[in-house]
């Protein structure tokens, strides 16, 4: 065997090795990783996709306790007063609270007002599918008069088919004011379902959707409801969802597609690359090899057996190559590094928000996700904070976007001081809203960290004139706090505890904003 021969079979030997090793380790290393990341974000995109679509019917539902809730309403079943309807239900009624009708029933289901009203057309329509005492399937929109308080079937929401669309509705028991008095009808508001707000609802989860009515609701039963998940299926480019109307039938199709428009392969463009340019290292590397050793040793043995041949004992004359390849190893050394600080720099501008100069959203999902694993490791507490600024859209409007932009790099810096205070971590989540990690801490000292946002943000005095909450910019922050015992259980999960910290935000935000809402579990 020639020394050439063994190095080209030692040179292919290690090209299938290395082959091998960088195939493997993306089939069972980094292609699971990858597709379990875009499975959180495809949960997470759903989970705002159905959080959106409960926060328009927070919206509708609001509206609709203030007339159920109303004395006035009340006496109007008493007396029938027209006065009531004449100055309640006009047509900038309609267009100013954003409603497409609104209906009031007696005990019996008998319809003692009705009006549906296109606050878009600003036309009126007809709503026969509401005629309770006809449509007696339709009765399921009326919510239980003989509830007690505390008990949510008094008021109702959903979707309805009618002979206009698909329509979202509200309902509640009428009663006073000051919710005395036998319950004596209930009353309804719809709102049609419309491009806008599928374009809303898309914007919010950040997704393109699309959707249909449904004709024939059999050729859907295969087809999962939208619960804020992905329900066990696979991660994909898009994928389809059916909302059901107030009788469990379905009633809009919505396609879904993701953020991720394409899906991980095993060979992809890096690992072809790589692999291309490992083939070209190697091919160069045994020319290396070959040129500056191999030739060198073989025409040193030529020259040596020709001499022994001759019996003629001369010096070799041939040049040693070494310096050169030391040379070259140092100047590829310092390209090495040089492509390595470049790396550095990008990765760090690609983790760091450009406005407010903290993580941004990519950084914070890492850094989140080694901070928890080792927070359950260690049977640490583990407390997270989401904040958002109150009335941000007002402040825009009032100030202007550069107003906002400089309030938010005000904001950022000085809660990043806070965190950096009590060892903690912020990031931009998005838009006006932060969110804040901590570890290795009592619940006290989590409560008392919560407040001091609020007093930080305070001492700001940037003012707000727009603020119906104060005259100076406040925040609202949703708290949660996972005990050790918790975390040893592994009972909860980081994205659990971020969707609880978001439900703890709406409710500081519902409770009138400028405070915390906190949740211990």
């Amino acid at each position: 065997m020639t020394l050439r021969f063994f190095v080209i079979i030692g040179t292919l030997i290690l090209m299938c090795f290395v082959t091998s090793l960088l195939v493997g380790y993306r089939y069972f290393f980094s292609l699971p990783t990858i597709n379990t990341s875009i499975e959180d974000y495809q949960n997470r995109e759903l989970l705002s996709l159905k959080i959106a679509l409960d926060r328009e019917f927070i919206f509708l539902e609001t509206l609709n306790y203030d007339y159920a809730v109303w004395d006035d309403t009340y006496n109007y079943m008493a007396d029938f007063d027209v006065e009531y309807v004449d100055s309640n239900f006009v047509g900038d009624t309609f267009n100013s609270l954003k409603i497409d009708g609104v209906f009031i029933y007696d005990i019996n289901f008998n319809m003692v007002y009705g009006q549906a009203y296109d606050f878009i057309k600003h036309t009126e329509f007809d709503a026969p599918d509401l005629d309770l005492q006809v449509n007696k399937l339709n009765r399921a929109i009326i919510p239980n008069s003989k509830a007690s308080e505390d008990d949510n079937s008094l008021s109702h929401s959903g979707f309805l088919q009618t002979a206009d669309g698909p329509v979202m509705f509200a309902s509640h028991v009428i009663k006073r004011t000051d919710k005395t008095g036998e319950p004596v009808g209930s009353i309804v508001f719809i709102k049609k379902v419309r491009p806008s707000l599928i374009k809303s609802l898309a914007e919010i989860a950040q997704v393109e959707l699309s959707y249909l009515q449904i004709e024939q609701a059999s050729s859907l039963n295969d087809i999962a409801t939208l619960k804020g998940s992905l329900q066990g299926e696979d991660i994909a480019t898009q994928r389809k969802r059916v909302i059901l109307d107030i009788n469990g039938n379905p009633l809009l199709a919505l396609n879904i597609k993701h953020h991720h428009q394409t899906l991980p392969v095993l060979f992809d463009h890096y690992l072809k690359l790589i692999l291309l340019m490992f083939f070209v290292m190697s091919l160069l590397s045994f020319y290396i090899v070959n040129r500056y050793f191999i030739e060198p040793l073989i025409n040193g043995a030529f020259a040596i057996n020709s001499m022994l041949v001759k019996n003629d004992l001369q010096p070799l004359r041939f040049s040693n190559k070494f310096l050169e390849m030391r040379v070259l190893i140092s100047g590829f050394n310092a390209l090495i590094k040089q492509v390595k600080d470049q790396n550095f720099k990008l990765e760090k501008i690609s983790k760091i928000d450009g406005l407010t100069q903290i993580y941004n959203r990519r950084a914070f999902d890492e850094i989140i996700v080694a901070q928890w694993e080792q927070a359950q490791q260690q049977k640490n507490a583990f407390g997270i904070i989401l904040l958002d600024v109150d009335h941000f859209k007002n402040y825009n409007d009032l100030y202007g976007h550069q107003g906002g932009d400089n309030v938010l790099q005000a904001l950022a810096q000085k809660l990043k001081q806070v965190a950096k205070q009590n060892t903690g971590t912020l990031a931009r989540y998005g838009g006006e809203e932060f969110i804040l990690f901590f570890k290795q801490l009592s619940y006290e000292e989590f409560v008392d960290i919560s407040q001091q946002l609020l007093l930080a943000v305070r001492e700001l005095n940037l003012p707000h004139e727009a603020s119906p909450v104060r005259e100076y910019l406040t925040i609202s922050a949703g708290c949660v706090f996972a005990t050790k015992e918790t975390l040893s259980s592994n009972n909860v999960s980081m994205q659990s505890l971020i969707k609880e910290a978001d439900i703890m935000l709406y409710e500081a935000k519902n409770s009138g904003r400028d405070k915390t809402s906190i949740k211990s579990i």
